[in-house]
């Protein structure tokens, strides 16, 4: 496995991910070149992945097969104000600052941030992490997966969480560490403990994540159609056709699920299916105003403009440059 791996746009970001087994489309929801790194580590039935990004994204797609997902927040202060927005949103939920999420093994991804984020995403070989809670006695593991989020007491949280940072900073020093005799089955042995812990004895009633709102239903319903349709002409009454509902509903889904109204929303998906089409472009042949156009983008000064505040350069810079 490769050592620090750098991003520096949102295709790359993509493109990364999918190499390492998790297809997601990524959206980037604010203006400026993306930046980041993942540190991706196989150790026995572990793959830990370390995600850095410097600005807001939206992740949708699969979970990974056979594997037992568990994410970590990094980055947020655990003594903050907790009276502040939530950074982070899996399936509208908001997620509290000592929560673990994406545990179910149903459903998908559904990830967005609204800001720079530090996430550790755990993914144990399903039956090797199952065969180690029976072992261990932990019987009752299968009544609390299927909730998908469960937020830890401080204690146990805040010794799960040093343990990683403390695991990537190594790595990130010396990467040689992948490849010493028994280090795997060293770090399987403490961490897999560490979570099993924090899931079965971690949760406090007073702390479980509410039911998510309704609505993020209408913004997943909004979001095929889109996918499905990326260069129809659509405005917002039809939008709100398309997915049953009222123009307040979508806009009120829109706005606390991922920051934005489904119009702008619809924008950045749309200028990320011609960032897609450019990059894979030859440049001899490709015509971008013709290109703009087709997605809908009948003012070619407004489309280089908006094009260039999302992805920090101009369409023109996009169809020379190379692939991740």
């Amino acid at each position: 496995m490769p050592p620090l791996l750098t991003i520096d746009s949102v295709e790359c970001l993509q493109a990364r991910l999918d190499a390492l087994g998790l297809s997601l489309k990524v959206t980037q929801l604010a203006g400026g070149e993306l930046r980041g790194t993942l540190l991706p580590l196989l150790l026995g039935p572990l793959r830990l992945l370390r995600i850095r990004v410097d600005r807001p994204v939206h992740c949708a797609g699969p979970k990974p097969r056979g594997s037992q997902i568990v994410t970590i927040d990094l980055h947020r202060d655990l003594d903050g104000d907790a009276t502040l927005p939530a950074p982070m949103r899996s399936h509208g939920q908001p997620l509290l600052p000592r929560a673990l999420f994406g545990l179910s093994g149903a459903g998908e991804i559904h990830l967005t941030t609204f800001g720079p984020c530090d996430l550790a995403l755990l993914l144990i070989n399903r039956m090797e992490f199952l065969h180690r809670a029976d072992r261990l006695g932990c019987s009752v593991l299968e009544q609390v997966l299927p909730r998908n989020w469960l937020s830890l007491d401080p204690g146990r949280f805040a010794r799960l969480r040093r343990y990683l940072r403390q695991l990537f900073a190594s790595f990130e020093a010396d990467p040689t560490l992948e490849q010493v005799a028994g280090f795997d089955e060293l770090v399987s042995n403490d961490l897999i403990p560490l979570v099993l812990e924090g899931l079965i004895h971690g949760g406090h009633a007073s702390d479980s994540l509410p039911r998510a709102p309704s609505r993020i239903e209408l913004v997943k319903a909004a979001q095929r159609w889109m996918e499905a349709h990326p260069r129809q002409p659509i405005h917002l009454e039809g939008l709100c056709r398309e997915v049953h509902t009222s123009r307040r509903s979508l806009i009120q889904g829109f706005q606390e699920h991922l920051g934005m109204g489904p119009m702008t929303y619809l924008r950045l998906h749309r200028l990320h299916g011609i960032r897609q089409e450019l990059l894979g472009a030859d440049p001899s042949q490709m015509t971008i105003r013709a290109l703009a156009v087709e997605w809908g983008f009948l003012n070619p000064g407004h489309f280089s403009r908006q094009y260039a505040e999302l992805f920090g350069e101009r369409p023109s810079e996009t169809l020379h440059r190379p692939r991740c």
